[in-house]
């Protein structure tokens, strides 16, 4: 992928100018460059939005409570066999949230980037909120995004293929206040689509 990279603008004095506030990542390797992509779009988003930490925050209370059991089965005073029960009781309860935290991280959020806090819309009665999920196939040079706005329960998807090759350079150099741009136009055409789509 690294070999198709080579930035599209002209304007090498400028560019130099961008190149020097972004990041640089390795254009041999598809997951770093999804990687400051991906987080690239989250610090965008929270320009204009809040980040909805529930589920974050819920994941890392089942994480903890995941070890405390662990940790429990390890300190409990009595030896084996006298503690089996107790060390039964401790796996099964580690497995159901080790399985839970599976459950939410894939079923729930699979691709998911970033999800917001429901805000007031003003065509509609219910808040929205809106989950950003993006792909990067490999061997691809197109970066999928897809802005799922859900309004009244009823998800409103707006996707957009961004080419790589117009936000790094042959070096990996990223232009970052270039993508942000692109973030920010997108999110507006997303929440004009719902608006029009919901009247």
């Amino acid at each position: 992928m690294g070999a198709v990279l080579g930035g599209t603008s002209s304007n090498t004095e400028n560019d130099n100018a961008i190149r020097d506030e972004g990041q640089k990542a390795n254009v041999y390797d598809p997951s770093a460059i999804k990687a400051v992509l991906d987080l690239s779009t989250v610090q965008a988003m929270r320009k204009k939005y809040k980040e909805d930490h529930f589920h974050s925050n819920l994941k890392l209370a089942l994480g903890s409570l995941s070890c405390l059991v662990g940790v429990s089965a390890y300190i409990y005073p009595s030896p084996f066999p006298e503690n089996r029960e107790f060390l039964k009781w401790c796996v099964i309860f580690y497995f159901a949230f080790s399985s839970l935290i599976q459950a939410i991280s894939f079923v729930f959020f699979r691709d998911v980037i970033f999800l917001t806090e429901s805000k007031p819309f003003p065509t509609a009665k219910d808040n929205l909120y809106i989950r950003v999920i993006s792909k990067l196939p490999r061997y691809n040079t197109k970066y999928s995004l897809t802005f799922k706005v859900i309004l009244n329960d009823k998800p409103y998807d707006h996707v957009k293929e961004l080419d790589i090759q117009d936000f790094f350079d042959s070096e990996g150099y990223f232009y970052e206040k270039r993508y942000w741009a692109r973030i920010n136009e997108f999110n507006e055409q997303a929440l004009e689509m719902v608006q029009k789509k919901s009247q």
